[in-house]
């Protein structure tokens, strides 16, 4: 009994021991953090913006995170710096909704999407410059719908013209975007020290060819797509050129039912959405087929001309 005792003081020491000295280091931990803490200086105080310098600033921070989502998080780091001193900034941003009425006064193409133009053009000092601008929600739209299997869209603001071109498969079970069209002055105050031919306005397009057709949907359906999609714009009569980029973005043109969009039809996973024409490959297996029979043909005629027939009732 008289051991048990012992050894239980023993362990009680012990551990009061433990228990003062972790206390005592944390104690000491806790003076050393205080004392290396640095104070903000009163020097490094910064006077706030003022809101239209943050609005402006603001903008560009999103004009340039648009096209990727890894530069959307520089875009993140900017904006915690620049709420450190200044109240935080609504975004600006928002995603436009464009219509084109037919003559009965109904919805025959329907366009949703948060769009940026982006260019590239050679200055007089012969460098290559970067602008970007957005598409307002305030273009003004117009379009044409009286053909069943044709029908256009048009944004218009600033000097800049949009054209959406729109048609029909030759069946009529699909439309999709052959071409889409920008038409723009020079002149503009986007375009700083741009080096021109002394043209008035030049017309950048996407590829109108027919295995490039944009965003093909069975009729009656809308296009969705939910990741950017980028559209290169070009011409042979400028060095200007420019990219369409499209998020957030739905579209359907040849609307006949209502003045709302129909069923979706989502986008894939990757690619740009382009309809490829069945033609070609129709028109190389037909050939192909053709050049088959050919060669069977004239295999079993060259075989009956000059191959000597055997008599089989002259042996014995």
């Amino acid at each position: 009994m008289a051991l048990q005792r012992q050894t239980s003081v023993f362990l009680s020491v012990t551990i009061f021991l433990l228990e003062t000295g972790l206390v005592k280091l944390a104690e000491v931990g806790y003076f050393k953090e205080q004392q290396n803490f640095e104070t903000p200086s009163v020097l490094s105080y910064q006077v706030p913006q003022s809101d239209t310098e943050v609005l402006s600033k603001h903008k560009r921070l999103e004009i340039s995170s648009f096209k990727t989502e890894n530069r959307k998080a520089e875009r993140n780091k900017e904006l915690v710096k620049t709420n450190t001193t200044t109240p935080p900034v609504k975004d600006s941003l928002e995603t436009a909704l464009y219509r084109v009425k037919a003559a009965d006064d109904s919805t025959c193409i329907k366009l949703k999407v948060d769009a940026i133009l982006s260019f590239k053009y050679l200055t007089k000092l012969n460098e290559i410059q970067d602008k970007e601008t957005f598409i307002p929600t305030g273009a003004t739209v117009t379009g044409d719908c009286s053909d069943e299997d044709k029908q256009n869209l048009v944004l218009r603001w600033q000097s800049f013209v949009l054209k959406w071109y729109f048609s029909k498969t030759p069946g009529g079970e699909r439309w999709f975007v052959p071409k889409i069209e920008l038409k723009y002055d020079p002149s503009d105050p986007l375009f700083e020290h741009i080096k021109t031919s002394g043209r008035s306005s030049f017309t950048l397009s996407s590829s109108s060819s027919h295995t490039n057709y944009l965003f093909p949907t069975p009729v009656g359906k809308s296009y969705k797509c939910d990741r950017e999609i980028e559209v290169e714009l070009t011409s042979s009569q400028t060095h200007t050129v420019a990219s369409l980029f499209l998020r957030d973005f739905k579209v359907e043109p040849f609307i006949f039912k209502n003045d709302e969009f129909g069923p979706e039809y989502m986008c894939a996973a990757t690619g740009s959405g382009t309809y490829r024409s069945e033609t070609a490959p129709l028109i190389v297996g037909s050939m192909l087929a053709a050049a088959c029979l050919l060669t069977i043909s004239g295999y079993a005629i060259y075989r009956y001309f000059n191959i000597e027939k055997v008599q089989y009732d002259t042996m014995e």
